[in-house]
């Protein structure tokens, strides 16, 4: 994967304290202990700020803190978004126990993957609610826009119904800062060790898939109680 130089991220100090918020916890006999991720040097920040990389929901002093980071087009990231994230988001979030923060990234497999997350960064400008409404939007849409040989005016639809609006999200759409997020968030996701979506950081322990409901449930019900 080539990260455009002047994009790629040396991951500072302040994310690990995002990210790792929490000690390991000890892992059952005879199962993998998930990866942490271990911090490093500070580094010069990065070109595109990592609030604009994070979008997040939730309760600041949550006890537990989960990272996503998502492929728009990863047919296993919608089908979490659709199936499991409305329950934990009720369940979890809107309880105050967990504070969820969404990282889009482009693996690059998938078609319109880019642009669907230019565009999501395009809406973000506009607001987290216009956001969170899009992010639903472009999961439950998939298919549809995966399968565009033009997607953009399908992305714009989506954008007003999100509440955008039109005129000032093509404006950001069209200019290269939206390029420049899908660099800098795939750069992000390489540093922190991220090779597939999704992938969630709880407390700072790597899980990697979209684990079914019942164990994500058990996965947090560790932490929060």
């Amino acid at each position: 994967m080539t990260i455009q130089p002047t994009l790629r991220l040396a991951i500072p100090a302040v994310l690990f304290v995002v990210l790792a918020v929490a000690p390991r916890q000890p892992a059952a006999a005879g199962d993998e202990a998930p990866r942490p991720i271990l911090g490093g040097e500070a580094g010069s920040a990065p070109d595109v700020p990592l609030d604009e990389l994070f979008h997040e929901i939730g309760a600041p002093d949550a006890p537990v803190t989960v990272v996503e980071f998502s492929d728009f087009g990863c047919p296993y990231c919608g089908r979490f978004a659709v199936s499991t994230f409305p329950t934990l988001r009720k369940e979890y979030v809107e309880a105050g126990k967990v504070r969820w923060r969404f990282v889009p990234f482009v693996l690059g497999m998938f078609p319109n993957g880019s642009e669907a997350m230019r565009a999501s960064a395009c809406v973000a400008e506009q607001g987290d609610d216009a956001f969170w409404a899009m992010h639903d939007t472009l999961f439950a849409a998939q298919e549809a826009w995966k399968g565009a040989r033009d997607a953009d005016p399908l992305f714009r639809r989506y954008a007003e119904a999100a509440g955008a609006d039109g005129e000032a999200y093509m404006a950001c759409y069209r200019h290269p800062r939206s390029a420049d997020r899908v660099a800098a968030a795939r750069a992000l996701a390489t540093d922190v060790g991220v090779r597939s979506t999704p992938t969630f950081f709880v407390n700072g322990r790597m899980i990697q898939g979209a684990l079914p409901l019942e164990e994500f449930r058990t996965v947090l019900d560790g932490l929060v109680r």
